[in-house]
C-alpha cells in the first residue's frame, strides 16, 4: 500500500467502507492476512470467471485451503456459452441467493469491473462485507461505493459499500489483456473533464462540490505522469502508477459521496453504447475505452463551448425553443424504443422547466468569465488528452471501438437523458448546439 493511500484510508476512515489496499508483487500472498483481519470469520464465497480464476483465484485457494479457513466457489458465468459474463440485475440477484443458500458469512470477488460490481453490490444487500482480489487494472470501481448495474436496460450507479479489502497484484495486473489495461488509462483520462462537469454542475445548480475529492483526483492524476508510453511494454513501475491512480480514483467517489468526481458526460457516452449493444446486440468495447473515446468528444464540445461569445447567447431564443414536456417525451418515445421505459424516469427528472432554463443560462451569462475559468482549470485539450492514449495504444476512434456513425452520434446527442446528471452535454443543448457539436466532433473523431 502507497504511502499516499494510506494516509486516505487513515484521514478518511469515517467516510471509506475499505480498510486495506495492498498494492505489490505477490500481493495475494502478502494481503491475505488482511483479509483474515477485516473479514468475519465463516464460510465465504469466493466468485470467480473461467480466466480469473487461473490467474489469481487458484492461488487464493490454495491460502484458504492451507489456513483451513471454509469457503464456497461461485462462478460467474456469461447469459450465452463463451460470452463475458454481465453485471445486470439477474447477476446480482443470483448472487444474492448463492449468499443466501450457502449461509456465508462475507464474500471475495476475484475479478474485475464485472465480477467485482455483483459481489459489492450483492453483499451490501445481504448487510455482509466483501473483498476484491483484482485481476486487471481496468476500471477505478475497485474503491467506490458504487456499483454499475444493467437495470431495465439501462446502465446505472447504485451506492453500496466498497470492499473492506483490495488487494492488486502487480504481475497478474500487468498480464491482464491489454485491451483491459487500455480500458484503466481510459477510465482516468476522463477526470479532466468530469472534473470540469462537476464544476459546471455546482456553478450552474448550485449542486454538491467536494475540494476534499478534487485534491484526491489531483493526486491520481500526478501517479500518472509518464505511465502512458510505458504501458505497451507492461513495464511494472508503470502498471503501479495505473492502479495506484485508479484506486485514488475510487477512494475520492468514496469520499465525495457520488461518481461525479469521476463521471461525467464522457460516462454517458459509455453507457448509451453499454444499454444499446445490449438491447440491440450491437459491439460493444470495454467501458473505459468507450470512456476515452467519449472523452475526446466532450473535451471537443468543452472547447466549442469556451470558443462562444457570451454576448451571442440568446436567453429567450433558447427558453422558446424549448420543447413542453409531453413533446419531449414523445420524441423520446421514438429515439429509444424498447429501451424508453427504463429512460424516460431519468430524463423527466433533468429536463428543465423554462423557468429553470432560463434562470441558468442567465447565470452562465452573468457569471460567464468565472464559471469557463473555473472549469478551465481542470481541462485538458482534445489534443493533448488524444496524445497521451495514442502513447499507450488506445483507442481514439468510435470506429476502433466497432460503433457505427450514426450510434456514436446518438451517443454524444441523445445520452444526456439516460441519466439525472448535469453535464457539458445538457448544457450544449440548452444553448442549441449540441447536435451542430457532435457532428463537427465527429468529423475528428468517428
Amino acid at each position: 500500500m502507497s504511502d499516499v493511500i494510506a494516509e486516505l484510508l487513515a484521514r478518511f476512515e469515517d467516510k471509506l467502507d475499505t480498510r486495506a489496499i495492498v498494492v505489490g508483487y505477490d500481493a495475494i500472498s502478502e494481503g491475505f492476512g488482511e483479509l483474515i483481519a477485516h473479514l468475519p470469520a465463516g464460510n465465504w464465497l469466493v466468485a470467480y470467471d473461467e480466466n480469473t480464476w487461473q490467474v489469481a483465484g487458484k492461488r487464493l485457494a490454495e491460502l484458504l485451503d492451507a489456513a483451513g479457513m471454509a469457503w464456497t466457489r461461485y462462478e460467474v458465468v456469461g447469459v450465452h456459452a463463451g460470452e463475458w459474463p454481465m453485471c445486470d440485475d439477474a447477476a446480482v440477484l443470483a448472487f444474492e441467493r448463492a449468499l443466501e443458500a450457502t449461509g456465508c458469512v462475507a464474500s471475495i470477488a476475484v475479478g474485475s469491473g464485472t465480477i467485482n460490481d455483483i459481489v459489492k453490490l450483492a453483499s451490501d444487500r445481504r448487510g455482509l462485507y466483501m473483498a476484491c482480489v483484482c485481476t486487471a487494472p481496468s476500471m477505478n470501481g475497485y474503491t467506490s461505493g458504487i456499483a454499475a448495474v444493467l437495470s431495465e436496460g439501462v446502465k446505472t450507479t447504485i451506492a453500496c459499500r466498497a470492499p473492506r479489502v483490495i488487494i492488486a497484484d502487480l504481475d497478474v495486473m500487468a498480464e491482464s489483456p491489454y485491451r483491459m489495461i487500455c480500458s484503466g488509462l481510459g477510465d482516468l483520462m476522463s477526470k479532466p473533464v468530469s472534473n470540469a462537469d462537476w464544476q459546471l454542475s455546482a456553478l450552474l445548480n448550485d449542486s454538491f462540490h467536494s475540494d476534499e475529492a478534487m485534491a484526491i483526483i489531483e493526486t491520481g492524476a500526478a501517479m500518472l505522469e509518464g505511465v502512458a508510453p510505458r504501458l505497451p511494454a507492461r513495464d511494472r513501475e508503470a502498471i503501479g502508477g495505473l492502479v495506484n491512480a485508479l484506486m485514488l480514483s475510487g477512494l475520492a467517489m468514496s469520499v465525495a459521496g457520488s461518481s461525479s468526481p469521476a463521471s461525467g458526460g464522457e460516462h454517458l457516452v459509455s453507457h448509451y453504447i453499454d444499454m444499446t449493444g445490449h438491447a440491440f446486440d450491437l459491439p460493444c468495447d470495454f467501458h473505459g475505452c468507450q470512456v476515452g473515446v467519449g472523452t475526446l468528444s466532450t473535451a471537443f464540445i468543452y472547447e466549442r463551448l469556451m470558443a462562444l461569445d457570451p454576448g451571442s447567447i440568446d436567453i429567450e431564443a433558447c427558453v422558446e425553443h424549448l420543447l413542453p414536456w409531453p413533446d419531449y417525451r414523445a420524441l423520446l418515445a421514438e429515439r429509444f424504443g424498447p429501451l424508453f421505459e427504463a429512460v424516460v424516469k431519468h430524463a423527466e427528472q433533468a429536463y428543465p422547466t423554462p423557468e429553470v432554463l432560463r434562470a441558468r443560462l442567465v447565470r452562465l451569462v452573468e457569471n460567464w468569465d468565472v464559471i469557463m475559468g473555473s472549469v478551465a482549470r481542470t481541462l485538458r485539450t482534445k489534443d493533448s488528452l488524444e496524445a497521451e492514449l495514442l502513447e499507450a495504444h488506445c483507442p481514439v476512434r468510435f470506429a476502433q471501438l466497432d460503433v457505427d456513425r450514426e450510434r456514436a452520434f446518438a451517443s454524444i446527442a441523445h445520452s444526456k437523458d439516460i441519466r439525472n446528471r448535469y453535464t457539458i452535454l445538457h448544457l450544449a443543448w440548452e444553448l442549441g448546439h449540441l447536435d451542430a457539436w457532435t457532428r463537427a466532433a465527429l468529423e475528428e473523431l468517428f
